[in-house]
């Protein structure tokens, strides 16, 4: 693992980072975050997800997905952050998505666009392979996300994944799922804006080949029995 101490300025002005966390005080309002993440919102939320754009610099045009996006993060800051860059939030729940693209409005986020999907159905859409670099802060397990983010990017993409401390039995299991899937896992590093609770890293993965059609799965089959398993299928 790599790790760095580095604390990144953040690519939002002060004033813009302020208008997002009162917006995200609404989301706690709303049940969309924990009524204890008020107190943390720019720390644990906003500034740990833009911290990774200081792992992987959003580029104009290029087209970014984050997915189970919940109420927009890492999205929406990352959005806000760099208006060159599309970005794409999937998530099932429309309630959250509903409130995603009305605060993204009402900001003046333009280069946003949300998508009311499950994952698996996703995937096989006319978006699989077209994405530059796919993000996923709290969608499941580390091989579950990699099954329903690597068929999304294009040869050469990247999946970045927000992690606690993923264990090494774990990484075993990334690995095996992304040599099922056309991809590799590259590195694990610290989220230079992630300054509390368990220590922030981020696990980096690239596509290097096309995806099997047979991935992902029908709807539920990754997260009941996920790929990279030694007793897992790939049916």
């Amino acid at each position: 693992m790599e790790e760095s101490s580095q604390v990144p300025a953040s690519p939002l002005a002060a004033g813009e980072l302020d208008a997002l966390e009162r917006a995200y005080e609404r989301a706690v309002a709303l049940g969309f975050l924990g009524p204890r993440e008020r107190e943390r919102l720019r720390e644990r939320h906003l500034e740990d997800a833009l911290g990774l754009a200081s792992i992987r610099a959003p580029r104009p045009g290029e087209r970014w997905a984050d997915l189970g996006s919940g109420a927009g993060l890492p999205g929406l800051p990352l959005a806000m952050a760099f208006p060159a860059t599309w970005f794409t939030l999937v998530d099932a729940h429309r309630r959250r998505l509903d409130w995603v693209a009305a605060t993204a409005r009402e900001l003046g986020v333009g280069n946003v666009r949300v998508v009311h999907s499950r994952l698996e159905d996703y995937g096989r859409g006319p978006d699989r392979e077209s994405f530059d670099v796919a993000t996923a802060r709290a969608l499941g397990p580390l091989p579950v996300v990699v099954e329903l983010g690597v068929p999304l990017l294009k040869l050469g993409g990247t999946l970045l994944v927000p992690r606690g401390r993923p264990s090494e039995e774990e990484l075993a299991e990334v690995a095996r799922t992304c040599s099922l899937v056309g991809a590799e896992l590259r590195k694990v590093i610290h989220n230079p804006s992630s300054a509390i609770d368990p220590l922030g890293l981020v696990v980096i993965m690239t596509k290097i080949a096309a995806t099997s059609s047979r991935f992902p799965r029908r709807s539920g089959v990754p997260a009941r029995n996920p790929l990279g398993q030694g007793h897992t299928t790939a049916t």
